[in-house]
Order: structure tokens, then C-alpha cells, then sequence
């Protein structure tokens, strides 16, 4: 593919260029309209996804160049030796993290339906977990023996008794809390996590629930649910 012949240290920017351009044709794509059911991404950032996905799958290396803001609070909750949960929404660029943790050596094992999923511009597989009948026991496994993990709790559809929604600027999010469930009774470290685009920017940030939520499944639930609708806000609250 012509991306080939561009010097691989230019290719994340040239990606963004390319998504940047593409985006009146990705909003008429199948595509778009699935990834943006999340409600929590742009046109942008999904028109990125979607080149970075294609490059990956076609096996077409880049180097993501991601600005991050609270990675201490990561390096802080590894070095602690106890499991962490990194939470996300269903943001379309949040696995580009996959790739730059890797790179770090902490491989982080992703909560993922596709067992396949390769770990974003390389051809290495990415360490994976399903969701299963014992998914939930396979996850407090991992995080009672200090592993680090990376799940993202909202869901495409509601399911009785397993389920809450919640509203946001760009409409209402189904969020099953039993990740962080686990979390609270493994006393694993819970981070939340965001990635989106800024200006010509792809930045991640990090943060930790509030102290006062430490070891509580429904603290952590309200943070995340906050942390959630916070970012929505900013995006999309004044027709970002």
C-alpha cells in the first residue's frame, strides 16, 4: 500500500492528515455510524481509528505519537505490585495506549471479543481475555496475581440486573459495573483513561477515582460515570 513508501517515523502523521481529510467521506460509512453508537468519539477520531486500524491489519508499521497526561499515576499503580484495571469507554483510539505500553514493557492483557487483535501498528499479537460464562473469575484471577489489565465497561445494549445508563451530552451510555466489582474486592489500583484528538494532537490522559471511592464498587461506578460524562461534555456539550 502507498503508506509504505512513506518513512515509518512519518507515518502516524501522515495517518492523521489522511483521517483528517477522509472525514466527509467516513461519516457516509457503515463504519462511522457503528463506532459512533459509543457516543463518545468524533468524526476525527474515528475517521483515524479507522486508517490506523487499516494500516495495522494490512501489517503497515507505524509509531504512534501520543502527547499523555498522568502516566505517573500509571507508573505509580504498577510499581505498587498489586493487579490494576485501566478503565475506558468505547474510545475507538484508547487501544493506540496497547501499543505505547507495550513499548514500556507492560504488555497489559485487553479485555477484547476479537482473540486476534494485534497490538496497534506492528504485526505482534496483542494479550488478550474474552468475555465468557467465567470471564469475571478468569479477571480476578489475573489482577490477584499483580497483573495489569485493560477493560472497557460500556456495552452496546442493556442487559437486566448487569446494567445501568447513564445520560451524557451526546446521549445515554449503557455501563455494566462488574469490572469494577472485581476491582474493589481484588483491592487492585483503577485508573480511567481517555484518548481523543486536540487540535492536530492525539492526547491520553490518566487519572485515579478519588481516594474517598478506593476499594468501593459503586464510588468507583459514580467517578467513572463522571470522569465519562466530564470528557462528553467538553467535546460535545457546546457542538464540538
Amino acid at each position: 500500500m502507498a503508506m509504505r513508501l512513506i518513512p515509518r517515523r512519518r507515518r502516524f502523521r501522515a495517518a492523521i492528515l489522511i483521517a483528517r481529510a477522509a472525514v466527509p467521506f467516513v461519516r457516509r460509512t457503515q463504519a462511522f455510524q457503528e463506532q459512533r453508537k459509543g457516543n463518545v468519539d468524533g468524526v476525527r477520531e474515528i475517521a483515524l481509528h479507522l486508517v490506523l486500524n487499516t494500516l495495522t491489519k494490512n501489517g503497515t508499521c507505524f509509531d504512534p505519537l501520543i502527547t499523555v497526561n498522568g502516566n505517573e499515576e500509571l507508573e505509580s499503580a504498577l510499581a505498587a505490585g498489586r493487579g490494576v484495571l485501566l478503565l475506558s469507554p468505547h474510545m475507538t483510539l484508547s487501544l493506540l495506549m496497547v501499543r505505547l505500553f507495550h513499548d514500556a514493557g507492560h504488555n497489559p492483557v485487553v479485555i477484547a471479543a476479537d482473540p486476534q487483535m494485534r497490538v496497534s501498528g506492528t504485526t505482534l499479537a496483542a494479550d488478550t481475555m474474552q468475555p465468557s460464562p467465567m470471564f469475571l473469575v478468569a479477571l480476578r484471577t489475573r489482577l490477584r496475581k499483580g497483573q495489569f489489565v485493560l477493560g472497557m465497561p460500556d456495552r452496546g445494549e442493556h442487559s437486566e440486573g448487569r446494567t445501568i445508563e447513564f445520560d451524557t451530552a451526546n446521549g445515554r451510555i449503557i455501563l455494566a459495573p462488574a469490572l469494577m466489582q472485581v476491582a474493589a474486592r481484588c483491592a487492585a489500583h483503577v485508573i480511567f483513561l481517555k484518548v481523543y484528538i486536540e487540535g492536530c494532537e492525539v492526547v491520553a490522559t490518566m487519572v485515579r477515582p478519588s481516594p474517598a471511592s478506593l476499594g468501593s464498587r459503586d464510588a468507583i461506578t459514580e467517578d467513572f460515570i463522571e470522569f465519562v460524562q466530564t470528557h462528553v461534555e467538553s467535546r460535545f456539550g457546546h457542538n464540538n
